[in-house]
């Protein structure tokens, strides 16, 4: 896989520690009725070895166009393994340990562009799983600050928290990142984990129910001095949260889709093509044509045709779009200038994924060749 880094981006996971940690609630999002179409960029993410271990450094972790972790509160090692696993669920981590997933992007997103960057973005996650997106100020982009997502990101109705306890539209945020001229250059996941006995919460007043649902945050740590670490602050916060309907397990991730790419943490499925008919005349291939049925592509995904020999082929106009499961299915019918018989391969190739699939197809026969009928032929003129 080939990674591009972004340039001098050593950011400060101190961020991650922020003040006000929102106790997410029940999603309210509208669930989708039609497969959306895939961003340009589709990756499996499944397995230890597809993340970079990077230890923090003096409360910092360096940022790359690539997905890293780091578990800033427990003895750091080189397996991800360890703080979870992954399956058909997707990643799901250990109940007492804390690990952070960071990406950066292949170049910061001013605040004029923030909201088509989040305009299609999605997170399926449980609800103990925190995400937000890192933002650079002007003239210290070695330091980055952090934007938490409410509740996961949901397109252009994500809610945000910038600084305070007030919860910021997509567009607020855009127009502060904007105005103060602040570059977003990545985004993050933290599954906070669970501590082995969580502490008594202070008994409160009962307050009268209200029309509006009240929105609670944990309390924030003191304000920090220079010895507050990162792991301070992440142990300020008490992770007694409920669950989310319809999202993997309450510390765990499945996919997040932002910007240009969409990460898959579930198994990478194996692309599969069947034909019709493995053998084909050349008329009807040019005519009728065959029936191509094809699974193991990414969701909403254009998925291109090519036919080839061996190591040579060229593409074909048949397109087509992954369902909601990643199937296609249609017809394919070759160019009316087709003559050639021979042993073919027809391909199926996922253009955000690269998941390919092929299958071998015989042409027999010729195209019928037209036959000038002899005669005088005359001219006017």
């Amino acid at each position: 896989m080939t990674r591009s880094r972004l340039a001098a981006a050593s950011l400060s996971a101190a961020a991650l520690g922020l003040a006000a940690v929102l106790v997410p609630t029940a999603s309210l999002a509208e669930p989708i009725a039609e497969t959306p179409a895939a961003s340009a960029q589709v990756i499996w993410a499944d397995a230890p070895e597809d993340f970079v271990f990077t230890p923090l450094n003096q409360g910092q972790i360096e940022l790359a166009d690539e997905w890293r972790w780091t578990a800033p509160l427990d003895s750091p090692t080189s397996s991800l393994a360890d703080y979870g696993t992954f399956d058909e669920n997707g990643f799901t981590a250990n109940d007492s340990a804390l690990v952070v997933f960071v990406h950066g992007v292949s170049a910061p997103i001013p605040g004029s562009e923030f909201e088509a960057f989040i305009e299609n973005s999605e997170t399926n996650a449980g609800a103990q799983v925190l995400t937000g997106v890192f933002y650079a100020e002007p003239g210290d982009e070695s330091i980055a600050l952090v934007a938490q997502t409410v509740d996961g990101f949901h397109g252009a109705d994500t809610q945000w928290y910038k600084s305070g306890n007030v919860p910021l539209t997509t567009a607020e945020l855009a127009v502060s990142l904007d105005e103060n001229g602040e570059q977003v250059v990545g985004y993050f996941v933290i599954f906070p984990g669970q501590p082995t006995e969580l502490p008594e919460p202070p008994a409160e007043p009962e307050e009268p129910p209200t029309e509006e649902p009240n929105v609670e945050l944990l309390a924030a740590p003191e304000a920090a001095d220079d010895a507050t670490t990162f792991e301070d602050l992440l142990t300020a916060q008490n992770t007694d949260v409920a669950l989310r309907a319809a999202a993997p397990a309450a510390a765990g991730i499945a996919s997040f889709r932002v910007g240009d790419l969409t990460t898959y943490f579930t198994p990478q499925p194996t692309a599969a093509l069947a034909l019709s008919s493995a053998s084909i005349t050349v008329a009807q291939a040019t005519t009728t044509g065959f029936t191509v049925t094809g699974s193991g592509f990414a969701p909403g995904e254009t998925v291109t045709t090519g036919i080839g020999t061996g190591q040579m082929g060229d593409s074909l106009p048949n397109t087509f779009v992954a369902d909601a499961d990643g199937n296609v299915s249609g017809t394919i019918v070759l160019p009316s200038g087709w003559s050639a018989a021979g042993e073919y391969s027809i391909a199926l190739i996922g253009a955000s994924s690269g998941q390919f699939a092929s299958s071998a197809l015989v042409i027999t026969g010729t195209a019928p060749v037209a036959v000038p009928v002899p005669g005088e032929a005359t001219y006017t003129g």
